[in-house]
């Protein structure tokens, strides 16, 4: 027999995000402030976000949440100026309620006005930025040291470049 639990028993998020309450159409916490932009069949629901919400979507423009199964899914999108890619554009929100969501599904769009990255997001940027600009020193570094270094004949050369670039041996019977 299946157990029945109250929806508000639910915790999605391993780290719980922080509390929202509903002013009219604007959604807010002492930190961040949205706009309830569209509201299609009433698919906003208050205890759901707050339960589903975590601090990553943050540094988008805007916040769709459809239903699907009795569920919420929240994605975030960006304003066309901002986007790189053109699924995350806010002007594709058609297409992706038409390829991804459940046909005819309620959803609600929210609006943020003051995007900004999430506290652990800025530290793993960083770290990013800094290992690949570690990689890149230790390419150079390693060019300058062959370059000083005593000239082999050209085919042991390429003999050793072909054997340290191998990831897999293929093995026949």
């Amino acid at each position: 027999m299946r157990k029945e639990i109250a929806p508000e028993l639910y915790n999605y998020n391993k780290f719980p995000g922080p509390e929202f309450r509903q002013v009219g159409s604007q959604v807010l916490t002492d930190e961040i402030q949205f706009e309830l932009v569209e509201n299609y069949r009433d698919a906003f629901d208050l205890t759901a976000f707050n339960q589903r919400f975590s601090e990553i979507l943050t540094k988008f423009d805007f916040i769709v949440g459809d239903w699907g199964n009795d569920q919420l899914r929240l994605r975030g999108f960006y304003q066309d100026e901002k986007a790189k890619e053109s699924d995350v554009k806010i002007s594709r929100l058609e297409d992706y309620l038409l390829e991804y969501c459940n046909y005819g599904c309620a959803y609600f769009v929210l609006e943020n006005r003051q995007p900004k990255r999430a506290s652990f997001d800025k530290k793993h940027h960083n770290k990013v930025d800094q290992d690949s600009s570690s990689k890149r020193r230790s390419k150079r570094s390693g060019r300058r040291a062959d370059q000083g270094s005593e000239k082999r004949p050209h085919h042991q050369k390429s003999k050793s470049t072909k054997e340290v670039q191998r990831h897999f041996v293929i093995r026949q019977k």
